[in-house]
């Protein structure tokens, strides 16, 4: 954000700089083909509490995309693009099966890498299932959150391991989400800062 025109140089001149501040959308627009965007698809996020993980897929939206996120039948994680590649219906009102996870709208089946099952409704001879796959992300499960890559397949990197993964023999770490109205960078700015000593 810049500051300029922020500050007041006399008092009561709120009206002389209330005008917005401007944004820096080449750091905090994540939208897919963005700046911001590309470079954090390079790495590894938690998107989803493995907790959240039950019966029904679940609706996320995660650096722009709108996505849905299940763990199918074979305990197997799957982050889909939510609209059906067949006829957009959101895939969130999907049925979880023991492989993958079916629209609800015509049936399509798709597994966790987005390749096509099976195709109701379709001539038996249709190689439509062959030719098309609903956009998907890798992820996986570790200490109760949700991990996904949604950068480019050819350039998958590890995943980290943080210190903070590596704890004394006995404890345990806990998992838990918040959801924050800003920009990451608002969020990442201000975790660096001081929290007050209620003491005094």
């Amino acid at each position: 954000m810049s500051d300029e025109g922020r500050w007041a140089s006399k008092p009561y001149q709120g009206y002389a700089v209330a005008a917005p501040m401007k944004e820096d959308e080449e750091l905090t627009h994540v939208r897919p083909r963005t700046p911001g965007g590309e470079y954090l698809r390079r790495f590894w996020h938690p998107v989803a509490m493995a907790s959240q993980l039950k019966d029904r897929p679940v609706a996320i939206r995660i650096l722009g995309e709108d996505l849905v996120i299940f763990r199918d039948g074979r305990g197997e994680v799957g982050l889909l693009a939510r609209h059906c590649a067949h006829r957009r219906a959101s895939l969130e009102f999907g049925r979880i099966e023991a492989r993958g996870l079916r629209c609800c709208y015509h049936g399509w089946h798709f597994d966790i890498d987005g390749t096509i099952l099976e195709t109701p409704g379709e001539p038996e001879d249709s190689t439509i299932r062959h030719q098309i796959c609903q956009p998907a992300y890798p992820a996986f499960e570790r200490h109760g959150l949700v991990f996904a890559y949604m950068g480019p397949p050819d350039s998958v990197p590890k995943l980290e391991m943080l210190d903070a993964y590596v704890l004394p023999e006995g404890t345990k770490l806990v998992a838990f989400s918040n959801e924050f109205a800003c920009n990451w960078l608002q969020v990442y700015e201000n975790l660096i800062d001081h929290y007050p000593d209620s003491s005094h």
